[in-house]
């Protein structure tokens, strides 16, 4: 390989200069963006699609679940709103997932104000222990929390129901509300206390509504894990308790009808409410990057 004048380089058949660098830098960095836009839509359509089937197919008009459907009726919708076992299951989903919830809030406000603003030993061990639940899977949390019940001689009933999805949601609102309180401005709430707000008043009136965005993800996470939650609530609700994932399943068992897929829809459209109603409340996407920002300084 020889050089010559100009800084270009020659290699028998084959010349490569500075422009010739550039342009190879250039076409790698669009190779590279082309692949990544590919997996993201893909991995996009492969999420979408299962979910168009679904609801697609809870409009047929066939006696038999079918896709494409063969017509297109409301009739499995009726009989969804016409079944009181499923109307019970989706009563008791809602009691338990909205008192999930508000234990979640505030087990994990009060978790997240020493987490991010107290210096202890441990501190890191605590914030690792908080996510255990979300760690484990979900078959292994449901054996121990059964084997607890049963060890501590309680009964399996709605309070055992709600105090395991309390367990499993209590992770997400520590995690986002630990990245909001790290957006509140010492400052604000130092200038409070100087114009005589008690530290309660400060709370209320400062702090709180600094961590709205935070709370509101938080709580929409955790309400769309506990109303959506199976293989926990199989091993720690009661005999008359029975959520609508568990009624779900026992339809798959007992006989696969559309009506299946018009349950699972209405559950996909709640999920979606929720998710709205939470990018309404606090700004879901700014939100998140605010997670992404801080990630970094959380333990």
């Amino acid at each position: 390989m020889a050089s010559s004048g100009g800084g270009r380089w020659y290699h028998p058949g084959v010349r490569v200069g500075p422009v010739s660098a550039q342009r190879i830098r250039l076409l790698s960095d669009h190779l590279t963006g082309a692949a990544l836009v590919t997996g993201a839509v893909l991995a996009g359509v492969l999420l979408v699609l299962p979910t168009l089937v679904v609801i697609l197919a809870s409009f047929t008009s066939a006696s038999y679940l079918s896709f494409p459907p063969a017509g297109l009726s409301l009739r499995w919708y009726a009989r969804l709103l016409a079944s009181d076992e499923i109307l019970r299951a989706a009563r008791t989903s809602l009691i338990v997932a909205m008192l999930a919830t508000a234990g979640a809030l505030g087990l994990g406000v009060l978790t997240a104000f020493p987490l991010v603003r107290g210096r202890f030993r441990g501190r890191d061990a605590v914030m690792a222990f908080t996510l255990a639940p979300i760690m484990l899977p979900s078959i292994v949390l449901g054996i121990a929390l059964l084997f607890f019940f049963g060890f501590l001689g309680i009964r399996l009933s709605l309070s055992t129901l709600v105090v395991s999805h309390i367990l499993i949601t209590f992770p997400y609102v520590v995690r986002t509300s630990a990245a909001a309180l790290l957006q509140v401005d010492a400052v604000l709430e130092e200038a409070a206390a100087n114009l005589g707000a008690t530290p309660w008043q400060t709370l209320r009136h400062v702090t709180l509504p600094l961590l709205t965005p935070g709370l509101a993800v938080g709580a929409g996470f955790a309400f769309i894990e506990s109303f959506d939650n199976l293989a926990l609530s199989i091993f720690v609700a009661g005999q008359r308790q029975e959520t609508l994932p568990m009624r779900l399943f026992q339809l798959l068992v007992s006989d696969i009808d559309p009506v299946v897929a018009a349950v699972s829809a209405t559950i996909i459209a709640a999920s979606f409410v929720v998710l709205f109603a939470v990018h309404r409340l606090a700004g879901f996407g700014q939100f998140m990057r605010v997670i992404g920002e801080r990630r970094a300084q959380l333990p």
